[in-house]
């Protein structure tokens, strides 16, 4: 098929104002979202306005997720932690009225399109399974949070500098896994994230609201946070510097009570290890710098960014469904699909990750038999991509300044077969 010369881009979903105002943010994040999607102050789900103001503590979920989402359109956010029919019939009890104005969003979740056919035999295929992690995610979560403090102590008490790195390696294993559990419903092990000078409450709205429900787009923060010098849309006007050598870009957020985890790490080095005040600072960062390496090896490739990949600029699939579109900027890697282990610490099971994100990693696994009925019935192909090959073209996707013209979907047979 012959590209199209009339390239049919997204919508500008936002005003540039806020994203481009450094230090880019959650809350610069949340506030643009109140003011664009047309919410008037309460909860947008699809075209109706609802308050869930005295729901809010009794959202099975957790109150946050509703305390940081009131005054915007949680669409894609209801549509995907929800597997079930409950959440929608309770909805209708908190009803206001219609919204004004049109969504902002170019997604759709139409009853014979591809997501809620994936969804329907997803909630079949999860019938009768515990909810939330089983055994082994949740004991690996533990023994690498527990790990990550032992060998922080074991490096103090030796002076070991690479006794610290591998502590540092399994702080960046134990962010990861932490990772699965942020999505769910409100949990111990979702504070393991911030043994890490992060914070899992930014990753709930950097991460979880913005990446997760609108990759590779504008209002994917994970891709404007290290804009300019970071790029992974396909602008035409990209410089050479941002094509060529990306850097990552730090934020500074007002302090909460449990950014005050990391301290874990240093007081069990001057309790346990004997260490002076001085040797526990330095071990600490030292480890701290450690995990940061390993864990953005991990995190920039974790499959979102290589050539044949949509971005927004890229033409998009004139089939605006959300389920499509989130398997449009993904690709499984078999490598880190191998076991549960490989799949928490690597962002395995990523696709179906992202079209149900609240599902513990260990269930993820019950629902390839459904995603591959539904990409055969729908005429998609899913591809897999060697961790080679990604790595390989996130770099390449950095350099790549001239958008695809043909979309997602409209490839011939060969190319096709050639990508899976």
């Amino acid at each position: 098929m012959a590209p199209r010369s009339d390239v049919e881009r997204f919508p500008l979903w936002w005003s540039p104002m806020l994203r481009e105002t450094p230090p880019k943010s959650a809350e610069l994040f949340l506030k643009d979202k109140q003011r664009d999607d047309g919410a008037e102050g309460l909860w947008r789900v699809h075209d109706g306005l609802y308050d869930l103001s005295s729901f809010v503590d009794n959202h099975p979920g957790g109150s946050e997720w509703l305390r940081l989402t009131k005054g915007t359109d949680v669409t894609e956010a209801f549509e995907a932690h929800h597997v079930t029919p409950a959440a929608a019939h309770m909805l209708k009890h908190f009803y206001v009225r219609p919204a004004c104005t049109p969504r902002n969003s170019p997604y759709t979740f139409h009853e014979d399109g591809f997501f809620r056919t994936l969804q329907r035999r997803a909630r079949a295929a999860l019938a009768g399974v515990p909810r939330g992690p089983n055994f082994s995610s949740a004991l690996i979560a533990d023994l690498l949070a527990l790990g990550s403090v032992a060998f922080s102590v074991l490096a103090a008490t030796t002076s070991s500098y690479s006794v610290g790195a591998f502590a540092g390696f399994l702080l960046a294993l134990n962010v990861v896994t932490a990772h699965n559990f942020l999505h769910q419903k409100d949990n111990f092990r979702m504070y393991y994230f911030n043994l890490s000078f992060m914070s899992f409450r930014d990753w709930r709205v950097g991460h979880a609201m913005s990446h997760h429900l609108f990759p590779n787009s504008l209002l994917d923060l994970d891709i404007s946070m290290f804009a300019p010098l970071f790029q992974f849309l396909p602008d035409p006007s990209k410089t050479w510097w941002g094509r060529l050598w990306p850097v990552a870009k730090g934020k500074i957020d007002a302090l909460r009570m449990d950014d005050a985890i990391p301290l874990v790490i240093p007081l069990s080095m001057l309790a346990f290890a004997g260490a002076s005040r001085g040797d526990a600072f330095f071990m600490w960062m030292w480890v701290t710098a450690s995990s940061s390496l390993f864990f953005h090896v991990i995190a920039f490739n974790g499959a979102h960014h290589h050539p044949e990949i949509f971005h927004e600029g890229d033409a998009p699939r004139r089939d605006r469904d959300w389920g499509l579109a989130q398997l449009d900027t993904v690709r499984e890697r078999p490598a880190v699909n191998s076991s549960l282990f490989a799949a928490l610490t690597n962002f395995g099971y990523h696709g179906l990750h992202h079209l149900f994100p609240a599902v513990d990693h260990s269930r993820l696994p019950l629902l390839y038999p459904a995603l591959k009925k539904t990409c055969e019935e729908f005429r998609v192909s899913f591809a897999e991509y060697s961790l080679l090959e990604m790595y390989k073209g996130q770099f390449l996707q950095i350099a790549r300044n001239t958008p695809n013209l043909i979309p997602p979907g409209q490839i011939d047979d060969g190319e096709a077969t050639r990508r899976a």
